[in-house]
């Protein structure tokens, strides 16, 4: 793997199931994503998108071909505490207010942590998570429950939760998705305000246009039945991208181009799915 080249994927197979009923979530993909990149997958539901996700978390391995993280495979760069992971819902402990929330895996995974620290010539400082609580807004959250918080507050703490361990790369499982459309804009705002402060890959699974648009530097559209990947597009637009670059024509090309994309994959013929 090039040393510019955070994950590749090459001809990764997912089935779930056998004969008759199998189903193939995954067929053939192959997909580069360069290191330090944002980069959005989306398509429609059944398409693959959170499976494909899940082979760079080592959450599932591939029935054929492979998956490499960081020049290795998504099991050593998991094991390393190389890869963060938030998924759709913030999975945060009940009985812990935030900054123990926030702060608990670096309690847990001290000896990754030391070894980071000492061995990586890049090797940086642990964050101050009281720090990155304020960056997003949660000054007077840190000594609250879960269970006393907005949706779009346990996101945040979720968010900073995995961007303390300052991962190599950063999966996001459709993060947004329950939120209503204004915390959701602001979320992605801060999400984009505290990824410009890392070095890290981030890998962003959404059903939103806009939200890719506005995310990313690249976007891969996917198409299902069985999820392959049909179009990888490169957004060119400046950044940072604030409010005022919504409306610019540029923008809209980028949405437009992308819907298009996605009419095509609905309407893109079935390819064999035998097992």
């Amino acid at each position: 793997m090039a040393a510019n080249t955070a994950i590749r994927i090459a001809e990764a197979r997912k089935v779930y199931g056998s004969g008759s009923s199998a189903m193939v979530a995954l067929h053939d993909v192959d997909l580069e994503i360069p290191t330090g990149r944002f980069v959005s997958i989306i398509g429609p539901s059944g398409c693959g998108k959170s499976t494909l996700l899940r082979l760079i978390a080592d959450l599932e391995t591939p029935d054929a071909g492979s998956v490499e993280v960081l020049g290795g495979s998504a099991a050593d760069a998991c094991d390393g505490k190389h890869v963060g992971f938030v998924p759709q819902s913030p999975a945060l402990l009940p009985w812990l207010n935030v900054l123990h929330n926030v702060t608990l895996p670096h309690k847990v995974n001290r000896g990754a942590s030391r070894k980071r620290r000492a061995g990586a010539a890049d090797a940086r400082p642990m964050p101050d998570m009281e720090q990155l609580l304020r960056a997003v807004g949660l000054d007077d959250a840190m000594h609250k429950l879960p269970s006393e918080l907005s949706g779009g507050m346990q996101q945040r703490v979720a968010i900073v939760r995995a961007m303390g361990l300052q991962p190599d790369v950063l999966l996001m499982d459709e993060p947004f998705s329950a939120l209503d459309e204004f915390t959701r804009e602001a979320l992605q705002e801060q999400l984009l305000d505290l990824w410009d402060d890392t070095t890290a890959t981030v890998v962003f699974v959404t059903h939103s246009v806009s939200e890719a648009v506005r995310l990313s530097d690249q976007v891969v559209v996917m198409a299902p039945r069985p999820g392959r990947i049909i179009d990888v597009i490169d957004v060119d637009l400046p950044r940072p991208r604030r409010w005022d670059r919504f409306t610019s024509d540029a923008f809209h090309h980028y949405e437009n181009l992308i819907r298009e994309c996605l009419q095509s994959a609905w309407h893109s013929p079935d390819l064999p799915s035998a097992a």
